[in-house]
């Protein structure tokens, strides 16, 4: 069992961030020892080992000016974007305090937890398969850990599921939500069974908001062709990076 004082919501993409954080500083380091010995080292070399040599350091440099602003903004994004996103999301859900919501993908709990800080007479719900791909530390304990030290315990459950074929009855949420989740299914269709998942679990007048850096206008196009009404895909953000959208929709 893990127990902390603090929720800890964890570095999104942990592997992809680390790799571009020291593959940049290593590429950066490389260009300039290039740079500071290159004159001394090359002064009686060939032409085209003077061209190699040079190239070795643009490329270097094109690649480290990437890589370093992108583990930045991407630890940014894991440890402040999303929670500005988050309440923006949950604030358009209006919810009374008495409803269900489910969060489809929910990792550590981020929308689950916020959720249920807004349910003091509801209950809210997380499914997830619990890939420390897409999260560092991703396991129930470390949600339930969260939900614990937000104090939020009581109205909190997570279930070890598929979000193509959730165990839950048909019209069992009032609203579901879902943050960063739904792309990681590679298969268009499967995707859509995703969606379908979500539709068939969600109550009449129940809510859906979905956030996600990918196939967002694809979740609308099924949403709606599920009967949904309402359905609105956001602008881009940069709360989070890389930008997100926000898809929302009603069910009719």
């Amino acid at each position: 069992m893990v127990t902390r004082s603090r929720a800890d919501y964890g570095l999104d993409a942990p592997g992809f961030v680390k790799t571009c954080l020291r593959g940049g500083i290593a590429l950066l380091a490389l260009a300039l020892v290039l740079i500071v010995v290159g004159n001394t080292l090359l002064a009686h070399a060939s032409l085209l080992v003077v061209v190699i040599v040079n190239i070795i350091v643009i490329l270097a440099l094109i690649n480290a000016c990437w890589m370093i602003p992108t583990a930045l903004l991407m630890f940014r994004s894991s440890f402040v974007g999303k929670f500005r996103l988050r309440d923006r999301l949950l604030d358009n859900l209006h919810l009374r305090g008495d409803e269900k919501v489910l969060d489809v993908g929910c990792g550590h709990g981020l929308l689950l937890i916020g959720a249920a800080k807004r349910l003091p007479h509801g209950r809210a719900v997380g499914i997830d398969l619990w890939s420390s791909a897409d999260q560092s530390d991703n396991c129930p304990a470390a949600t339930l850990a969260n939900a614990e030290a937000e104090g939020v315990a009581d109205r909190v459950e997570v279930i070890d599921g598929d979000m193509r074929h959730m165990p839950f009855e048909d019209a069992a949420f009032d609203a579901v939500v879902a943050s960063l989740s739904i792309h990681n299914i590679s298969n268009r269709e499967e995707r859509r069974r995703a969606i379908q998942e979500i539709v068939r679990v969600l109550k009449p007048q129940g809510q859906v908001a979905l956030l996600d850096i990918a196939h967002t206008r694809q979740y609308a196009q099924d949403l709606a062709a599920c009967g949904m009404r309402n359905v609105h895909v956001s602008g881009l953000s940069f709360q989070i990076y890389p930008p997100v959208r926000i898809v929302t929709a009603t069910k009719g």
